[in-house]
Protein backbone atom coordinates (compact mmCIF):
# COMPACT_ATOMS: atom_id res chain seq x y z
CA UNK A 1 0.00 0.00 0.00
CA UNK A 2 1.32 3.42 -0.91
CA UNK A 3 0.10 6.52 0.93
CA UNK A 4 1.86 9.82 0.37
CA UNK A 5 1.82 13.22 2.00
CA UNK A 6 2.94 15.60 -0.72
CA UNK A 7 3.46 19.35 -1.05
CA UNK A 8 5.53 19.34 -4.24
CA UNK A 9 5.13 17.37 -7.46
CA UNK A 10 8.17 17.26 -9.76
CA UNK A 11 7.41 18.22 -13.34
CA UNK A 12 6.35 15.20 -15.33
CA UNK A 13 5.56 13.20 -12.19
CA UNK A 14 3.27 10.18 -12.76
CA UNK A 15 0.79 11.76 -10.38
CA UNK A 16 0.02 14.22 -13.17
CA UNK A 17 -1.95 11.40 -14.77
CA UNK A 18 -2.76 9.03 -11.92
CA UNK A 19 -1.80 7.91 -8.42
CA UNK A 20 -1.10 4.47 -7.01
CA UNK A 21 -3.33 4.46 -3.94
CA UNK A 22 -3.76 7.57 -1.78
CA UNK A 23 -2.06 10.97 -1.84
CA UNK A 24 -2.75 13.58 0.83
CA UNK A 25 -1.76 17.18 0.11
CA UNK A 26 -1.40 18.99 3.40
CA UNK A 27 -1.23 22.42 1.75
CA UNK A 28 -2.84 22.74 -1.68
CA UNK A 29 -1.45 26.25 -2.21
CA UNK A 30 2.12 24.87 -2.31
CA UNK A 31 1.56 22.21 -4.95
CA UNK A 32 3.92 22.81 -7.86
CA UNK A 33 4.88 21.01 -11.03
CA UNK A 34 1.49 20.08 -12.45
CA UNK A 35 1.24 20.33 -16.23
CA UNK A 36 -2.02 21.71 -17.57
CA UNK A 37 -4.37 20.74 -19.07
CA UNK A 38 -4.51 17.74 -16.74
CA UNK A 39 -7.06 14.92 -17.02
CA UNK A 40 -7.51 13.34 -13.61
CA UNK A 41 -7.71 9.58 -13.25
CA UNK A 42 -8.54 9.53 -9.54
CA UNK A 43 -11.13 10.72 -7.06
CA UNK A 44 -10.24 14.14 -5.67
CA UNK A 45 -11.56 16.13 -2.72
CA UNK A 46 -10.34 19.61 -1.83
CA UNK A 47 -11.35 21.32 1.40
CA UNK A 48 -10.95 25.10 1.61
CA UNK A 49 -10.34 26.03 5.25
CA UNK A 50 -9.48 29.73 4.79
CA UNK A 51 -9.39 32.21 1.91
CA UNK A 52 -10.50 31.04 -1.52
CA UNK A 53 -9.44 28.78 -4.36
CA UNK A 54 -10.63 29.16 -7.96
CA UNK A 55 -10.57 25.99 -10.07
CA UNK A 56 -11.04 25.98 -13.84
CA UNK A 57 -11.89 22.61 -15.35
CA UNK A 58 -13.74 21.31 -18.40
CA UNK A 59 -15.78 24.35 -19.42
CA UNK A 60 -16.55 25.40 -15.87
CA UNK A 61 -15.13 27.49 -13.08
CA UNK A 62 -15.76 27.15 -9.35
CA UNK A 63 -14.48 29.29 -6.50
CA UNK A 64 -14.17 27.58 -3.14
CA UNK A 65 -14.48 29.83 -0.11
CA UNK A 66 -13.88 29.12 3.57
CA UNK A 67 -15.56 25.91 4.75
CA UNK A 68 -16.41 24.66 1.27
CA UNK A 69 -15.62 21.28 -0.23
CA UNK A 70 -15.31 20.06 -3.80
CA UNK A 71 -15.39 16.38 -4.78
CA UNK A 72 -14.43 15.40 -8.31
CA UNK A 73 -14.60 12.08 -10.15
CA UNK A 74 -12.17 10.75 -12.76
CA UNK A 75 -12.44 12.20 -16.25
CA UNK A 76 -12.44 15.93 -15.53
CA UNK A 77 -9.81 18.06 -17.28
CA UNK A 78 -8.16 20.72 -15.12
CA UNK A 79 -6.94 23.89 -16.78
CA UNK A 80 -5.77 25.94 -13.80
CA UNK A 81 -6.25 26.68 -10.13
CA UNK A 82 -5.63 29.97 -8.34
CA UNK A 83 -5.43 30.27 -4.54
CA UNK A 84 -5.95 33.58 -2.77
CA UNK A 85 -2.97 34.91 -0.75
CA UNK A 86 -4.60 33.77 2.50
CA UNK A 87 -5.77 30.39 1.20
CA UNK A 88 -5.23 27.26 3.27
CA UNK A 89 -6.72 23.85 2.74
CA UNK A 90 -5.94 20.26 1.92
CA UNK A 91 -6.62 17.73 -0.82
CA UNK A 92 -7.01 13.97 -0.84
CA UNK A 93 -6.55 11.91 -4.00
CA UNK A 94 -7.64 8.28 -4.15
CA UNK A 95 -6.93 6.04 -7.11
CA UNK A 96 -9.91 4.44 -8.81
CA UNK A 97 -8.49 0.99 -8.08
CA UNK A 98 -8.00 1.65 -4.36
CA UNK A 99 -11.42 3.30 -4.20
CA UNK A 100 -13.10 0.32 -5.87
CA UNK A 101 -11.36 -2.08 -3.49
CA UNK A 102 -12.29 -0.04 -0.43
CA UNK A 103 -15.91 0.97 -0.90
CA UNK A 104 -18.32 -2.01 -1.00
CA UNK A 105 -21.84 -2.05 -2.41
CA UNK A 106 -21.28 0.49 -5.17
CA UNK A 107 -24.81 0.15 -6.52
CA UNK A 108 -26.08 1.73 -3.29
CA UNK A 109 -23.93 4.84 -3.67
CA UNK A 110 -23.50 5.35 -7.41
CA UNK A 111 -26.47 7.76 -7.66
CA UNK A 112 -24.69 10.02 -5.17
CA UNK A 113 -21.38 9.66 -6.98
CA UNK A 114 -23.00 10.86 -10.20
CA UNK A 115 -24.27 13.88 -8.31
CA UNK A 116 -20.65 14.91 -7.68
CA UNK A 117 -20.16 15.45 -11.42
CA UNK A 118 -22.75 18.19 -11.82
CA UNK A 119 -22.78 19.57 -8.26
CA UNK A 120 -19.21 19.26 -6.98
CA UNK A 121 -19.11 22.13 -4.44
CA UNK A 122 -20.95 22.26 -1.11
CA UNK A 123 -20.69 24.49 1.96
CA UNK A 124 -19.87 22.88 5.30
CA UNK A 125 -20.45 23.86 8.90
CA UNK A 126 -17.50 24.35 11.23
CA UNK A 127 -18.32 20.98 12.77
CA UNK A 128 -18.30 19.31 9.34
CA UNK A 129 -14.89 20.81 8.57
CA UNK A 130 -13.52 19.63 11.90
CA UNK A 131 -14.68 16.06 11.16
CA UNK A 132 -13.06 16.11 7.72
CA UNK A 133 -9.76 17.31 9.18
CA UNK A 134 -9.90 14.83 12.04
CA UNK A 135 -10.30 11.83 9.74
CA UNK A 136 -7.65 13.14 7.33
CA UNK A 137 -5.20 13.46 10.25
CA UNK A 138 -6.04 9.95 11.42
CA UNK A 139 -5.32 8.56 7.95
CA UNK A 140 -1.94 10.30 7.92
CA UNK A 141 -1.03 9.14 11.42
CA UNK A 142 -1.99 5.53 10.79
CA UNK A 143 -0.22 5.51 7.43
CA UNK A 144 3.05 6.83 8.85
CA UNK A 145 2.82 5.70 12.46
CA UNK A 146 3.44 2.08 13.34
CA UNK A 147 4.56 0.64 10.01
CA UNK A 148 4.98 -2.90 11.35
CA UNK A 149 1.32 -3.14 12.30
CA UNK A 150 -0.03 -6.13 10.37
CA UNK A 151 -3.46 -4.49 10.14
CA UNK A 152 -2.20 -1.10 8.91
CA UNK A 153 -3.77 -1.42 5.46
CA UNK A 154 -7.11 -2.51 6.92
CA UNK A 155 -7.08 0.41 9.36
CA UNK A 156 -6.35 2.94 6.61
CA UNK A 157 -8.99 1.42 4.34
CA UNK A 158 -11.53 1.68 7.16
CA UNK A 159 -10.62 5.30 7.82
CA UNK A 160 -10.89 6.09 4.13
CA UNK A 161 -14.28 4.41 4.05
CA UNK A 162 -15.33 6.49 7.07
CA UNK A 163 -14.18 9.69 5.33
CA UNK A 164 -16.04 8.70 2.19
CA UNK A 165 -19.32 8.05 3.95
CA UNK A 166 -18.98 11.21 6.05
CA UNK A 167 -18.53 13.15 2.81
CA UNK A 168 -21.34 11.25 1.10
CA UNK A 169 -23.71 12.15 3.92
CA UNK A 170 -22.83 15.82 3.48
CA UNK A 171 -23.59 15.65 -0.24
CA UNK A 172 -26.77 13.68 0.35
CA UNK A 173 -28.16 16.54 2.44
CA UNK A 174 -27.71 18.79 -0.63
CA UNK A 175 -29.32 16.36 -3.09
CA UNK A 176 -32.86 16.13 -4.31
CA UNK A 177 -34.24 12.96 -5.91
CA UNK A 178 -31.34 11.25 -7.67
CA UNK A 179 -32.56 7.88 -8.89
CA UNK A 180 -30.95 5.84 -11.71
CA UNK A 181 -33.61 7.12 -14.12
CA UNK A 182 -32.43 10.71 -13.58
CA UNK A 183 -28.77 9.93 -14.27
CA UNK A 184 -26.94 10.85 -17.42
CA UNK A 185 -26.90 7.96 -19.88
CA UNK A 186 -23.33 6.83 -19.22
CA UNK A 187 -23.86 7.00 -15.45
CA UNK A 188 -27.02 4.92 -15.77
CA UNK A 189 -25.03 2.41 -17.82
CA UNK A 190 -22.33 2.35 -15.13
CA UNK A 191 -25.00 1.77 -12.47
CA UNK A 192 -26.52 -1.13 -14.42
CA UNK A 193 -23.11 -2.60 -15.17
CA UNK A 194 -21.90 -2.52 -11.56
CA UNK A 195 -25.18 -4.04 -10.44
CA UNK A 196 -24.75 -6.93 -12.89
CA UNK A 197 -21.11 -7.42 -11.89
CA UNK A 198 -22.00 -7.57 -8.20
CA UNK A 199 -24.59 -10.25 -8.98
CA UNK A 200 -22.58 -12.32 -11.49
CA UNK A 201 -18.82 -11.89 -11.02
CA UNK A 202 -18.51 -15.28 -9.30
CA UNK A 203 -19.41 -16.95 -12.58
CA UNK A 204 -18.86 -14.42 -15.38
CA UNK A 205 -15.66 -12.49 -16.15
CA UNK A 206 -16.28 -11.68 -19.81
CA UNK A 207 -17.03 -8.09 -20.82
CA UNK A 208 -19.07 -9.52 -23.70
CA UNK A 209 -21.43 -11.21 -21.24
CA UNK A 210 -22.24 -7.93 -19.49
CA UNK A 211 -22.46 -6.00 -22.75
CA UNK A 212 -25.03 -8.47 -24.06
CA UNK A 213 -27.10 -8.15 -20.89
CA UNK A 214 -27.01 -4.35 -21.24
CA UNK A 215 -27.79 -4.41 -24.99
CA UNK A 216 -24.60 -2.63 -26.06
CA UNK A 217 -21.41 -3.74 -27.78
CA UNK A 218 -18.39 -4.70 -25.65
CA UNK A 219 -16.42 -1.82 -27.16
CA UNK A 220 -19.15 0.71 -26.35
CA UNK A 221 -19.56 -0.65 -22.83
CA UNK A 222 -15.84 -0.40 -22.08
CA UNK A 223 -15.62 3.13 -23.49
CA UNK A 224 -18.62 4.39 -21.50
CA UNK A 225 -17.55 2.71 -18.26
CA UNK A 226 -14.05 4.18 -18.64
CA UNK A 227 -15.47 7.65 -19.26
CA UNK A 228 -17.89 7.44 -16.33
CA UNK A 229 -15.60 5.87 -13.74
CA UNK A 230 -11.98 6.13 -14.86
CA UNK A 231 -11.66 2.34 -15.12
CA UNK A 232 -12.46 -0.07 -17.92
CA UNK A 233 -15.22 -2.66 -17.68
CA UNK A 234 -12.59 -5.39 -17.49
CA UNK A 235 -10.85 -3.61 -14.60
CA UNK A 236 -14.09 -3.49 -12.62
CA UNK A 237 -14.80 -7.18 -13.21
CA UNK A 238 -11.26 -8.15 -12.23
CA UNK A 239 -11.39 -6.03 -9.07
CA UNK A 240 -14.53 -7.80 -7.85
CA UNK A 241 -13.05 -11.24 -8.55
CA UNK A 242 -9.74 -10.39 -6.86
CA UNK A 243 -11.47 -8.82 -3.84
CA UNK A 244 -13.52 -11.98 -3.36
CA UNK A 245 -10.47 -14.21 -3.85
CA UNK A 246 -8.52 -12.21 -1.25
CA UNK A 247 -11.40 -12.43 1.20
CA UNK A 248 -11.67 -16.19 0.76
CA UNK A 249 -7.92 -16.66 1.05
CA UNK A 250 -7.67 -14.56 4.21
CA UNK A 251 -10.86 -15.40 6.05
CA UNK A 252 -11.77 -18.99 5.26
CA UNK A 253 -10.18 -22.40 5.46
CA UNK A 254 -11.07 -23.15 1.86
CA UNK A 255 -8.31 -24.72 -0.22
CA UNK A 256 -7.03 -22.84 -3.25
CA UNK A 257 -8.69 -25.46 -5.43
CA UNK A 258 -12.02 -24.86 -3.67
CA UNK A 259 -11.67 -21.10 -4.15
CA UNK A 260 -10.81 -21.66 -7.80
CA UNK A 261 -13.99 -23.69 -8.24
CA UNK A 262 -16.05 -21.17 -6.27
CA UNK A 263 -14.96 -18.42 -8.66
CA UNK A 264 -15.62 -20.54 -11.75
CA UNK A 265 -12.06 -20.98 -12.98
CA UNK A 266 -11.32 -23.95 -15.20
CA UNK A 267 -8.64 -25.19 -12.80
CA UNK A 268 -6.39 -24.13 -9.94
CA UNK A 269 -3.49 -23.36 -12.27
CA UNK A 270 -5.53 -20.88 -14.32
CA UNK A 271 -6.80 -19.23 -11.14
CA UNK A 272 -3.24 -18.94 -9.82
CA UNK A 273 -1.98 -17.27 -13.01
CA UNK A 274 -4.95 -14.89 -13.06
CA UNK A 275 -4.47 -13.92 -9.40
CA UNK A 276 -0.70 -13.43 -9.74
CA UNK A 277 -1.10 -11.35 -12.90
CA UNK A 278 -3.37 -8.92 -11.05
CA UNK A 279 -1.72 -8.88 -7.62
CA UNK A 280 1.91 -9.75 -8.27
CA UNK A 281 1.86 -12.74 -5.90
CA UNK A 282 0.44 -16.25 -6.02
CA UNK A 283 -2.66 -17.17 -3.98
CA UNK A 284 -0.46 -19.25 -1.66
CA UNK A 285 1.95 -16.36 -1.13
CA UNK A 286 -0.90 -13.92 -0.50
CA UNK A 287 -2.40 -16.23 2.11
CA UNK A 288 0.92 -16.43 3.98
CA UNK A 289 1.63 -12.67 3.96
CA UNK A 290 0.65 -10.33 6.81
CA UNK A 291 -2.44 -8.21 6.24
CA UNK A 292 -0.40 -5.13 5.26
CA UNK A 293 0.31 -6.70 1.85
Amino acid sequence: MEIKTIDHIPAGSPIAGNIDNIAIFSDVSKIKGLRFPLRIDFFLSILCEHGSLTINYDNRSHTLTANSLIVMRPGHVFHSYTPSPDFSGHAIMVSTRFFGETIPGLTQILPSLTHFHDHPVISLTSSDVAQQIEIRNLIQRRAYGITNNGFRTDIVRSLLEALFFETLSLYSSHMGDRTPSSMRRKDALLFGFIQLVEENFHAERSVAYYAERLFVSPKHLSAMIKEASGRTAGDWIDSYVVMEAKKLLRNTGMTIQEISTRLNFANQSFFGKYFKHLTGVSPRQYRSYPNDK
